[in-house]
C-alpha cells in the first residue's frame, strides 16, 4: 500500500460521514502534518465532533519546520495544505490527501501524486471496502463538501454506479 500524508479536508469530510477507516485500508502509513491537527482543534470550536487525528492509533503524526516549507515556492495555501505538500516532498512514493484545487495544482506542478476524498471513496469502492460510493459522495456534499456535477458523474462512472439524475 502507498503512503498518505493526509490534509484535512479528506480528514474532516471522511469524519464527518464516520468513514476515516478506509485511509488506513487504502494507505500505509498515513502521516498527519502537526498543522493539520490543529487546523481540525480549531474546527472542534466550531463542531465538537470534528475528528481528532490524535485519536487515530494508525496516524502517524509529523512536525512540519520551518525549513521543510522554505522548499515550496510562494503560495497563499494554508498551514496545513502547504504542512502536506511539504513533507510528501521528503516521501518518495507518497501520496498527498488534498481537496483544494490550488493546492492539488502545486503539488502536481512538484511533480506530487494527489488524491483528494473523492478519490478516496471510489478507491474504497473499487477495493470493495464499501458497497457504494454514491450515498457516500451523497453524505459528503451533505456535510458542506462541494462536489461540481461533472466529478460527481466522474466518480460515479470510475466506481461503475452510473449518475442517472440530470441535477446532480
Amino acid at each position: 500500500m502507498p503512503a498518505l500524508v493526509c490534509n484535512t479536508s479528506p480528514l474532516l469530510y471522511l469524519g464527518r460521514i464516520r468513514q476515516t477507516h478506509l485511509l488506513s485500508a487504502l494507505f500505509a502509513p498515513v502521516y498527519v502534518p502537526e498543522s493539520v491537527a490543529i487546523e481540525l482543534d480549531a474546527g472542534r470550536l466550531i463542531r465538537p465532533d470534528t475528528i481528532d487525528p490524535r485519536d487515530l492509533d494508525w496516524v502517524t503524526r509529523v512536525p512540519i519546520t520551518p525549513a521543510l516549507l522554505a522548499g515550496l515556492p510562494p503560495n497563499r495555501l494554508g498551514a496545513g495544505e502547504r504542512g502536506a505538500i511539504a513533507f510528501g516532498l521528503t516521501q518518495p512514493g507518497c501520496i498527498v490527501g488534498l481537496d483544494d484545487r490550488q493546492a492539488r495544482v502545486l503539488a502536481q506542478q512538484l511533480g506530487l501524486a494527489v488524491v483528494g476524498t473523492v478519490g478516496i471513496l471510489v478507491s474504497a469502492k473499487r477495493a470493495n471496502l464499501i458497497r457504494a460510493a454514491r450515498p457516500l459522495l451523497d453524505a459528503v456534499r451533505e456535510q458542506g463538501f462541494r462536489i461540481n456535477p461533472e466529478l460527481y458523474a466522474e466518480a460515479l462512472k470510475l466506481a461503475g454506479e452510473e449518475d442517472t439524475s440530470p441535477n446532480r
